[in-house]
């Protein structure tokens, strides 16, 4: 079997690679797994010496591939719950993991009964990860550096929403109050960069692995709490806004707790109103790749649907 060009996914090309990176006599044929719209995931087993089969996936980015390597290994090498990284392919563009079992479908997790200590165990766990993430050293992972603060952010969501063209003040408001309200520069840490509930693997004790560190990068360690609390990550469970799971106050103490800095709740605030600004945008983005053709996608176009949601909440979240 054969996947796409490039992708290296054919049992022969990934056998060769196995035998090199971990003395393995063979790969079986990999199989495709859902894996978003900017990245292919493959699963397969790899055949050790010893007779046991060893379940892998391969990850095949669009250009993510080094500043992901660098971030699962740091995060792996530290006990965070990651996929334990193995090796790269040899275009640089794809990632060969551990394969972990687990759930990651949040309407799962939240609803049926087998997760119900994990749904009472994740908010600890997720916040306590991300203090590993956020202690990582830089150093340990040059390739996501350059990522600008806030105010560039803001620039660019601005500059967006003019080339759209279409009004939508609402937005426009929620850019003004950020604006208005600029935190301080910090010291900038390893950011998950899209840490939430559907980006995890949960098993019935809870936290598995942190998934898709394809926006990994240097910023401020409030923008992954923030992002985890816009309200379209909870998932429909809007009286527990930290994820899905439990309070914002809850999420801040244990983070604290777990090793992480003391976040203000007005700090929070203010990453959790861009978080939603960012929602907003990205609606519109998709909504627009489906209309003019570049991406013609009914989930695209639903997605576009959604950008009134994040108007909405901007506006209870803004005075």
């Amino acid at each position: 079997m054969r996947g796409p060009p490039g992708t290296h996914a054919s049992a022969e090309e990934l056998g060769a690679q196995a035998a090199r990176a971990i003395g393995a006599s063979g790969v079986s044929d990999p199989v495709p797994l859902p894996g978003g719209a900017s990245r292919a995931l493959w699963a397969f087993d790899a055949r050790m010496p010893d007779g046991a089969p060893l379940p892998l996936v391969l990850l095949v980015t669009k250009g993510t591939a080094e500043r992901e390597w660098e971030a699962l290994r740091a995060a792996h090498a530290r006990g965070i719950p990651v996929a334990e990284p193995l090796w790269r392919t040899p275009d640089g563009e794809g990632v060969v993991m551990r394969r972990l079992e687990g759930e990651a479908i949040p309407g799962r997790i939240f609803r049926e009964e087998r997760f119900g200590p994990a749904r009472e165990r994740l908010l600890p766990q997720l916040a306590a990860a991300l203090a590993a993430i956020h202690a990582i050293p830089l150093t340990e992972v040059p390739a996501i550096l350059g990522r600008s603060g806030p105010e560039a952010e803001l620039d660019a969501l601005e500059a967006e929403l003019d080339r759209h063209g279409d009004p939508h003040p609402a937005l426009e408001l929620g850019l003004r109050w950020l604006r208005a309200r600029l935190p301080p520069p910090g010291e900038p840490v390893p950011v998950h960069g899209d840490f939430r509930m559907g980006n995890v693997l949960v098993d019935e004790e809870g936290l598995v692995a942190v998934l898709d560190w394809e926006l990994v990068h240097a910023g401020h360690r409030a923008e992954d709490l923030g992002w985890a609390c816009a309200r379209t990550w909870r998932f429909g469970r809007d009286d527990r806004p930290a994820a899905g799971l439990g309070s914002r106050r809850q999420l801040l103490d244990a983070y604290r707790e777990a090793g992480g800095v003391e976040i203000e709740p007005e700090e929070l605030r203010f990453w959790e109103t861009l978080a939603n600004l960012r929602w907003g945008v990205l609606t519109l983005r998709q909504l627009h790749e489906h209309l003019s053709g570049q991406r013609p996608s009914l989930e695209l176009a639903a997605i576009g649907r959604r950008t009134c949601e994040a108007e909405w909440d901007l506006l209870a979240m803004v005075p």
